[in-house]
């Protein structure tokens, strides 16, 4: 059964009226609380593109919110916003929008876009929300938050999509060009990012989906690759008719 938060009418007003980070606060705090975000139906296409040409999926922690952005935008026929589990949305449907390329467009009014997270931001923010709802004592919410963001790092290692062979073959290129020019430690992956591109990948979408849960610049992309090393791919075995 969905679990919808208590809103009242005012309420609502003075959210919609209110700055960027109440509005963030209320949005994270309600879904912590409620285990549910509402959202226009995935599949119609009901997206905004920003200026980058990325697709935004708008999402609310109230039904009443929506209609409000609905209306706001001009959207008169619209479906009503859909309830959606956030844990279903954290794991199945985000790996669709990972490869996809969407990100999360955070409580939207009028069509200004009040915060825009990449879909790891977005699933840190969720999980912090709820860790702090949670009241654990330190050493419990140290502990759990040590479990949830090993889980991040293999579920972003899994979207690079590299066998043993493939991560062998990066880590002499990345050991090849830091030892002609050393690491600038900053997020832009020169090195990373050339022998994605030069494989026909997109940089763009690995580079958000997984490079950079996994470090933040080529160095460290470098000691997550030698720390793990991957399965090497087998051929399936030969059968033989009888």
């Amino acid at each position: 059964m969905t679990t919808i938060s208590s809103l009242s009418e005012d309420e609502a007003r003075e959210l919609w009226a209110g700055g960027q980070p109440g509005r963030e606060e209320y949005f994270f705090s309600t879904v912590a609380a409620t285990g549910t975000v509402w959202a226009w139906d995935f599949e119609t296409g009901l997206l905004e593109i920003d200026d980058q040409d990325n697709a935004l999926v708008p999402l609310w922690p109230h039904p009443r919110l929506a209609v409000m952005a609905a209306e706001a935008m001009g959207f008169e026929d619209a479906e009503p916003a859909v309830p959606v589990d956030v844990d279903v949305l954290l794991g199945e449907v985000f790996e669709r929008f990972h490869r996809e390329g969407h990100e999360i467009a955070v409580l939207p009014t009028d069509g200004t876009f009040t915060t825009i997270l990449s879909l790891e931001r977005f699933r840190v923010n969720v999980f912090e929300a709820r860790l702090q709802a949670a009241g654990l004592t330190d050493q419990a919410a140290r502990a759990r938050r040590e479990e949830f963001y090993a889980d991040r790092v293999r579920r972003a290692d899994r979207r690079l999509g590299l066998l043993a062979e493939d991560r062998h073959v990066l880590v002499e290129h990345l050991r090849e060009c830091l030892a002609s020019a050393a690491c600038e430690h900053r997020i832009t992956f020169p090195a990373t990012r050339d022998w994605i591109e030069a494989r026909g990948l997109s940089w763009d979408l690995l580079s958000r989906s997984a490079v950079k849960v996994l470090g933040s610049c080529d160095c460290e992309i470098l000691d997550h690759l030698r720390r793990n090393p991957g399965q090497t791919a087998t051929r399936p075995a030969r059968t033989t008719e009888s």
